[in-house]
């Protein structure tokens, strides 16, 4: 295998890894693993949230740089898993080239689950919380609406290229706004429950986590990206939820 191809294969798995949520170290460890099962000398990865740069060489070749940008992330487990499963089949098994770049490319083309079981784990989200934090049957149906409206607003809102701080304003919005109004009407005495367990499903968790596991492998530079990133959209729900408490604190009389 050459050291272009080497390059492509472990360039193109580890945008996987990063691009689905994988942790910045899994990410680097992965990539020079597979770079060194292949016949690499010796194998450079630098990786941040947003960024991957990988230097090879190849024994009797000239060192090979190669650059590229993550310009979107989400969360999807499965592929990460699968390729941590490709990764460690690369270490004990010989794979030609174009095997490899084949189950690269069925791995990343694996559909995610479909989109209304993507709307009904919102709404289930919002509406368990709604209830592990307190809230009655009533309080938890209310959940489930605004469960369903947030995730409907972030894919509009996605598709047209939002930034995600203000998709997270808007989502605090909507979770604040229904639960005034229903608590302005008597539906609820539990409004502070339900904004609760509804903006659970715009919390950053798996951001936080991999933010505290880079700091702690001594990826500084990613965690404190990372850790910024979460305080960045935990004030976007923050603002997003008061605002409408401000507003329409007449309607429901506090």
């Amino acid at each position: 295998m050459t050291g272009s191809q080497l390059s492509h294969v472990a360039m193109e798995m580890g945008i996987i890894l990063l691009s689905n949520g994988a942790e910045t170290y899994r990410v680097e460890e992965s990539m020079q693993r597979i770079c060194f099962a292949l016949g690499a000398r010796e194998a450079e990865i630098f990786v941040v949230p947003s960024t991957i740069i990988i230097t090879i060489t190849m024994p009797n070749e000239i060192p090979l740089t190669l650059t590229r940008r993550i310009h979107s992330r989400k969360t999807d487990l499965h592929k990460v898993a699968d390729m941590n499963h490709l990764s460690r089949q690369i270490c004990y098994e010989s794979l030609s080239y174009d095997e490899l770049i084949s189950e690269i490319d069925r791995i990343n083309a694996i559909p995610s689950y479909s989109y209304l079981l993507h709307l009904l784990a919102f709404a289930f989200i919002a509406q368990m919380f709604t209830l592990f934090f307190g809230g009655n049957f009533l309080d938890s149906c209310l959940g489930f609406i605004i469960g369903l409206g947030i995730k409907l607003q972030m894919d509009v809102m996605g598709r047209l290229e939002t930034n995600s701080f203000f998709i997270n304003i808007v989502g605090g919005i909507i979770a604040s706004t229904v639960a005034v109004i229903a608590a302005g009407l008597g539906l609820t005495a539990n409004m502070n429950t339900i904004i609760i367990g509804s903006i659970m499903t715009l919390v950053p968790g798996l951001v936080i986590t991999n933010s505290i596991r880079d700091i702690i492998a001594g990826d500084y530079l990613s965690g404190l990206t990372k850790g910024v990133e979460a305080l960045l959209i935990g004030s976007a729900i923050a603002t997003g939820v008061a605002v409408p408490l401000s507003l329409l604190r007449p309607f429901w009389g506090g």
